[in-house]
């Protein structure tokens, strides 16, 4: 049985930072393994060597006052020797006598790789812009040059582990240069990006390129913003024992970084609505048809993939600030503290639909011990890293994308559209067991001027909320509800519904009455494959998407509803069930109004009904966005197995929305995979559950997956 032996360092306490600085212990005989901050040494290697005049230099690298940083470089600096000075083959790849010379490129002595290399289980480039000099091992092991300058020069160098915790073993007793370097852009889970550099960090626009996603390039490390370097000088004692005391000896040396990290995370999709002038609703026939305000305005052609737009996205993020605390959160009270965090707190960039935020995280605050767990501490703590952020997001597209002060006029009534806006996440309570809504009111958020017991499922509405982690990529998902209505006379209207309608089924052939159908194909009208947009049922040869979660992209309707002529409509202004379930006499929803949405924020105009428009966030892995940039089409549709369409060798490794999952562990209480009669196969309730994932990149130039790789945050 293999024993080890614990050997005690303050590494990273602040207040006795130099305490341990050498470390002596006894030794005892039996002993396998010794054991220091995160790091371990078999005494096989010890005993080797156990008389030789050596030393081992311990320590970590440290940022906010103990958080250990990981990929850190650390040397012990070896001057160029008086032999080699003249020899240029040696002296052009290593001209070094200080850590402050130069090298033919201008580049003081540093440990930074000077090409990126690819993460082989990522697939990401590391790092994204390689500033140093350091030849990586390829260049070393094939060129002998390289690996006979590495060998001599290089020969006493380590990384930073996970932990922030290096050790260099078989160090030369004297006074030694310990060097580090340090990339923030590369230090793995805590990477800062230069989005997040200026926002975050405070640092000069100036010092990156014209959109704030690169940093500009210089050949002096020392104006880059990224990079840091230290040298400082160490004794090292021995690392010795004898027969008699088998005393060890251990040099310390920590390291703390100037930069003050920001833990944040990453929210990322693509949005776009109906085309000018369309939407669903039309006043063509008879002005009491209920039907016409399920039909796309431009009929078949309308309902294409072809016809939408893409357009300038607005959001807003609605958060609890780390004052409320987590017991409020989940009573309900802390709802009326929500905040909306302002543009200035975080950096967000957009392009044609597609957007990508960085977000910083501001709650459960922690530092890390010597031996790696996190504990957690106080707002008041002056070092430390937040870990989360709670809140919810909106979404809608901004009226600078073209406006709506168009109308569709009939012979009596007229018709003016809305743009749906939606909140993420939201769902209802759903039973799957009787096939009902709890409370049989739809569980959405609902006008408690009108009907005041719906105010217990709108505060559930307003309390829906998500977890964000530090160091995670969001992207969202919205399921696409379809509600169908070609009844040809005036209707009543009975739970949210009119009497007619049909819910989540995409085979009616008379599909331009099925609202938020999306057709994908080129029969009837050509153009739409060219947009890639994957389908999950067929209805009359039209390949169409409909009652189903699509994952990266939002569809974003617009509705049109009854303004004037409500008497010839049974004095109802209206819109189709689709949009609202308040359609009788009422335009709560369609006009501005005093409805808390959280904390001091009101008006829900425009609000689509929560209880169909299902949507939620998605950990996206980085390997999942490398392996869909390589994917040629914008549409992807994945098995259950993991097999996708177009084919690919890869299996996407997150946790897509579907017809068949149920997120569990998250802040909001899923209760089943989609909205009632939702997400089955091939677009029809009765079916059994649909469990392919399926994925849009955006519409038309859209490409958000392009996009965010483009920007460099990933």
């Amino acid at each position: 049985m293999n024993k080890s032996q614990r050997i005690y360092l303050n590494t990273g306490d602040t207040e006795n930072q130099n305490q341990d600085k050498y470390i002596k212990v006894k030794l005892e005989q039996d002993v396998d393994n010794l054991e220091f901050m995160s790091l371990s040494l078999g005494t096989a290697d010890v005993y080797q060597n156990f008389n030789a005049d050596y030393g081992v230099l311990v320590g970590r690298v440290i940022a906010n006052e103990g958080i250990g940083i990981p990929n850190a470089k650390i040397s012990i600096f070896i001057p160029l020797t008086d032999e080699d000075t003249n020899d240029s083959e040696v002296y052009s790849i290593y001209p070094y006598k200080t850590p402050r010379d130069k090298n033919n490129e201008g580049k003081r002595y540093n440990l930074l790789p000077r090409v990126g290399e690819i993460d082989l289980v990522t697939g990401d480039i590391k790092p994204k812009q390689p500033f140093g000099s350091f030849p990586i091992r390829e260049e070393i092991v094939t060129n002998e040059s390289f690996l006979n300058v590495y060998k001599k020069y290089y020969k006493y160098t380590a990384l930073t582990n996970n932990n922030g915790d290096y050790m260099i073993f078989g160090v030369p007793i004297s006074t030694q240069t310990v060097h580090l370097s340090v990339d923030i852009t590369d230090i793995g889970k805590y990477s800062m990006n230069p989005a997040a550099m200026i926002t975050n960090l405070g640092y000069s626009p100036n010092l990156f390129t014209e959109g704030g996603n690169k940093i500009k390039e210089s050949k002096d490390l020392n104006d880059l913003p990224n990079i840091e370097t230290q040298e400082i000088s160490v004794n090292i004692i021995p690392f010795w024992g004898n027969t008699t005391n088998f005393d060890i000896g251990i040099t310390r040396q920590d390291f703390r970084i100037r930069s003050v990290l920001k833990n944040t995370f990453i929210i990322f999709g693509s949005v776009y609505t109906d085309g000018d002038k369309i939407q669903w609703g039309t006043s063509s026939g008879d002005n009491n048809e209920v039907q016409r305000l399920y039909q796309n305005s431009n009929s078949y052609e309308g309902i294409g993939i072809k016809s939408k737009h893409a357009g300038i996205v607005t959001e807003k993020i609605y958060y609890y600030p780390s004052s409320i605390t987590d017991a409020e959160i989940i009573d309900g009270t802390g709802v009326a503290k929500m905040l909306i965090l302002d543009s200035s707190e975080y950096s967000v960039y957009k392009k044609n639909g597609d957007f990508v935020i960085i977000i910083n995280c501001n709650r459960d605050k922690v530092k890390i011990n010597n031996d790696n767990t996190q504990t957690p501490v106080e707002e008041s703590f002056s070092g430390g890293l937040y870990t989360s952020f709670k809140g919810f997001m909106t979404l809608e597209i901004s009226s600078d994308t073209f406006n709506l002060d168009w109308s569709k006029d009939g012979s009596k009534t007229k018709l003016k559209p809305i743009r749906h806006i939606l909140k993420f996440p939201q769902t209802a309570n759903f039973d799957w067991t009787t096939k009902t809504f709890h409370s049989f009111r739809n569980e959405t958020y609902s006008n408690t001027t009108v009907q005041e017991a719906s105010k217990v499922d709108s505060d559930i509405w307003r309390q829906q909320h998500y977890k964000f982690c530090g160091g995670c990529i969001y992207s969202i998902a919205r399921f696409h509800p379809l509600v169908y209505n070609d009844n040809d006379h005036d209707q009543s209207v009975y739970r949210g519904w009119f009497q007619c309608d049909h819910v989540m089924n995409a085979t009616y052939t008379s599909a331009e009455y099925n609202t938020g159908i999306i057709q994908t194909n080129d029969i009837g009208y050509t153009g739409n494959s060219y947009f890639q947009m994957p389908y999950n049922s067929s209805n009359g040869g039209r390949e169409v998407f409909g009652a189903n979660w699509m994952n990266l992209s939002v569809y974003l309707p617009q509705s049109g509803w009854i303004y004037d002529g409500y008497s010839y409509n049974d004095e109802c202004p209206r819109s189709n069930a689709q949009f609202t379930m308040e359609q009788f006499n009422t335009t709560y929803y369609m006009e501005n109004n005093n409805q808390n949405i959280a904390g001091t924020y009101v008006n829900t105009c425009s609000f689509a009904r929560s209880d169909y428009h299902w949507t939620d966030f998605i950990e996206v892995p980085k390997e999942d966005i490398c392996a869909l940039n390589d994917f040629q089409c914008k549409g992807v549709k994945t098995l259950v197995d993991g097999v996708s369409i177009p084919s690919t060798s890869y299996d996407l490794k997150g946790k897509y929305r579907s017809g068949c999952i149920i997120p569990s562990g998250q802040a909001i209480s899923w209760t089943a995979a989609s909205p009632q009669y939702g997400g089955k196969k091939n677009g029809y309730p009765t079916c059994t559950c649909d469990c392919r994932t399926y994925l849009y990149k955006g519409f038309d130039s859209s490409d958000v997956i392009n996009y965010i790789i483009e920007l460099g945050v990933v």
